[in-house]
């Protein structure tokens, strides 16, 4: 993947620094931590921005519901605001200044697997560790490697992968071209997803591109050639609007002789758009519920709060992650609530502890972590391109 520039923006949110609700007690007023902070960090402008810029807005609004309803014992908390640019390096220059502030306590985010891979060894070797909870990390080793530090609210490549596969042979695929945008992600999401086409003889041609490629006739020459009927593309979503378009002028017309299945990021609406409706009829699946198809009072809450923070509109841009980032965030402030107040202080530590042993209340219900970090029950989710929507279909895992 093309290496993106290096911006590091750095800033504090000053969202809902409004005393609590509830009167205070002696009590809560003598383990009134003096400070706390935490970080959104993630893709918040730059080439994924689309994946981004939404999951910032939830967490401050999540922020700003916390410090509403009183903050940790009356003390609200502040929001570092961390924009990766999708890239490691400028993750780890972030992460650093956090690092050296004990009153940064955790992460939403990173949300990129290869933002998280390239800078979470730092994380862990702080003192004390620095915790995160990413709204969308999927890769494997996020926390299969054994870090404390590590945990999401987010379902796996091993649970996506073989339900994309699944799904396309329900569907009735018969050849399907798989392809990876060369990040640790994508690659590692498209092993998965090809590897269970294999266990089901399905036979399969792999091609990969770079971030930012938008010339696909080679691909689309060598698709025609191997006469797929499927083409699964594991990518974060701006390739898609160009690869769509050119497969329609190459006489590929998606739900008509090929289909599409595309991932994280591509169920976007805007590609619709920016295909000129080449991309209408394209499947995508994603790693976590849309508070907008899910039943439930606080997930339909939420939806309407979002829109009436940032528009009535507001939701056709919020990206595939507004929903798991506002849960993230729910999730660790409620760890840090949690922790001890020793001195007017919170250790990281006591954060770490309380993400691994308690049960969070969310707008998607009650999360608790495994072992690993892994949220227990994520979800794969289906959706398809029709008119200028993305609608959810199913959910087919979890």
């Amino acid at each position: 993947m093309a290496q993106p520039r290096i911006f590091a923006l750095i800033a504090v949110a000053t969202v809902g620094l409004a005393a609590c609700g509830g009167g205070s007690t002696t009590g809560a007023a003598a383990n009134k931590p003096d400070k706390v902070q935490i970080a959104a960090e993630g893709p918040f402008t730059g080439d994924q921005a689309s994946i981004g810029a939404g999951a910032l807005k939830a967490i401050q609004l999540a922020v700003s519901d916390f410090n509403k309803a009183g903050g940790v014992n009356g003390t609200p908390v502040g929001l570092l605001i961390w924009d990766d640019q999708h890239s490691a390096q400028t993750a780890q220059t972030l992460q650093a200044a956090g690092i050296a502030d004990p009153t940064v306590l955790g992460i939403v985010g990173p949300m990129n697997s290869g933002v998280v891979l390239g800078s979470v060894t730092g994380l862990q070797a702080a003192t004390p560790p620095l915790p995160f909870v990413s709204e969308s990390a999927s890769n494997t080793k996020v926390t299969d490697s054994g870090w404390s530090v590590a945990h999401r609210v987010n379902a796996r490549d091993d649970a996506q992968g073989p339900a994309d596969a699944a799904f396309m042979i329900a569907q009735g695929a018969k050849k399907v071209e798989v392809m990876d945008a060369k990040s640790d992600y994508s690659t590692a999401l498209a092993d998965q997803t090809e590897a269970a086409l294999k266990a089901k003889s399905i036979p399969t041609q792999r091609d990969s591109v770079k971030a930012g490629t938008t010339d696909f006739s080679t691909i689309i020459t060598k698709i025609k050639s191997f006469n797929a009927d499927w083409v699964y593309f594991a990518d974060e979503g701006p390739e898609a609007a160009p690869f769509v378009s050119q497969l329609k002028q190459a006489g590929l017309t998606i739900g008509n002789n090929i289909n599409f299945l595309g991932t994280d990021g591509e169920e976007d609406s805007s590609i619709i758009t920016k295909s000129q409706s080449a991309y209408d009829g394209a499947y995508a699946t994603n790693i976590t519920a849309d508070p907008a198809g899910v039943s439930g009072s606080a997930a339909a809450a939420y939806v309407t709060e979002y829109k009436t923070a940032y528009g009535p509109d507001s939701l056709s841009s919020a990206g595939p992650f507004y929903g798991s980032a506002y849960e993230a965030a729910q999730t660790l402030l409620q760890a840090i609530k949690n922790s001890p107040v020793n001195n007017g202080k919170i250790s990281r530590a006591d954060v770490i502890s309380h993400l691994a042993s308690d049960t969070f209340t969310t707008i998607f219900g009650s999360v608790k972590f495994n072992a690993k970090g892994d949220v227990t029950g994520g979800g794969i989710y289906v959706y398809q391109a029709k008119g200028n929507a993305m609608v959810v279909l199913k959910q087919v895992s979890g």
